[in-house]
């Protein structure tokens, strides 16, 4: 199934003959998302995760641009949410890809666009008119160039991470990577064990096992597992994509404090994705560089202990499709903060 939708480049223009389809993209989609540098979360992993966990998928792209968009509903409000999209190769080719999206919204019956432009740091959203909004997908992150020889990857280990590593198997954990889904029940119970020490938001279980089932298998995603005396420990479940390994989910025991596995489950992830040839390990959000207090401080400081650089994207934006309705949930939102 297709949604025909208009794409133009002003007012006045005409329509272009490119369309938006439904589901997950098929052949070409991501070579050509890992040639312009785009996220994991535009890829047709993530659309095959999405149509798994029941929402619906629309993509569309040219050239020089892509987009991968999901529909998500708040109460009477639904909008067309695009993860660290769209990725596009210049500046002046966000709006054609954003006049796409919005033409897509309108036929499907959304409210707003909600996007996240990926690409050069000269994208301006403001300059389509767009709107910044609370942060979705988190602005900054925290990238580690990996294809170096090991030794120049621990130089750039803090202490602590060193010493962590290097006492690991004295104090007898193990790190196994998991090549079945089965084993998402250990991670469920680690993440909701921590959910209840740090508060740390976290998503129902069907859609960690929507992850699992799909990805795990393919090896587009991996489960990696500490464990001490045979208990896990601490788990981490990363996505690969083109030349980046992604340190999405992580979760530990309570008794991880003591034992320290975090530092060793971590430092395996990114010796196997340098084994694979992976270029970056991609730790994912981290805090504002200017904001020490931040909730995220902790395991900003964890992640940036192995060395590396950040990275900061352009944040989070709307574009409104049905402008009352958009108006209305402005004002929700800033009532909500």
């Amino acid at each position: 199934m297709t949604v025909p939708v208009a794409a133009t480049r002003s007012r006045d223009s005409v329509a272009s003959v490119l369309e938006a389809q439904t589901g997950a993209p098929g052949d070409g989609w991501d070579e050509q998302l890992v040639g312009l540098g785009g996220h994991v979360l535009q890829s047709s992993a993530w659309a095959r995760c999405q149509v798994r966990m029941g929402s619906s998928v629309f993509h569309c792209r040219d050239s020089e641009w892509m987009w991968l968009g999901v529909t998500r509903t708040v109460g009477p409000f639904r909008r067309l949410y695009l993860p660290y999209g769209p990725r596009a190769a210049r500046a002046a080719a966000l709006r054609p890809a954003l006049d796409t999206a919005i033409a897509c919204a309108r036929r499907a019956g959304l409210d707003f666009v909600q996007f996240e432009p990926d690409g050069l740091p000269q994208l301006s959203p403001a300059e389509v008119g767009a709107r910044r909004t609370r942060m979705r997908q988190p602005t900054f992150t925290w990238l580690l160039r990996i294809d170096a020889d090991e030794a120049a990857l621990r130089s750039g280990l803090s202490k602590g991470h060193r010493s962590s590593i290097n006492a690991a198997e004295r104090k007898g954990i193990a790190v196994t990577r998991a090549d079945s889904p089965a084993v998402i029940d250990e991670f469920l119970t680690l993440i909701r064990q921590t959910h209840d020490r740090t508060s740390m938001p976290i998503h129902p279980d069907a859609y960690y096992r929507a992850i699992a089932a799909e990805l795990v298998p393919t090896g587009e995603a991996a489960l990696y597992t500490a464990r001490h005396e045979g208990r896990a420990v601490a788990a981490a479940l990363v996505f690969d994509l083109g030349e980046t390994r992604y340190y999405a989910y992580a979760a530990s025991a309570p008794e991880a404090r003591q034992l320290s596995p975090a530092a060793p489950l971590v430092w395996r992830l990114i010796l196997d994705a340098r084994a694979a040839g992976k270029r970056w390990f991609d730790f994912w959000g981290v805090a504002p560089p200017d904001q020490p207090d931040h909730a995220w401080s902790g395991f900003t400081q964890f992640k940036r202990a192995f060395g590396g650089q950040l990275l900061e994207r352009a944040g989070t934006w709307d574009l409104p499709v049905r402008p009352l309705k958009y108006r209305a949930w402005s004002l929700l939102q800033s009532l909500r903060r």
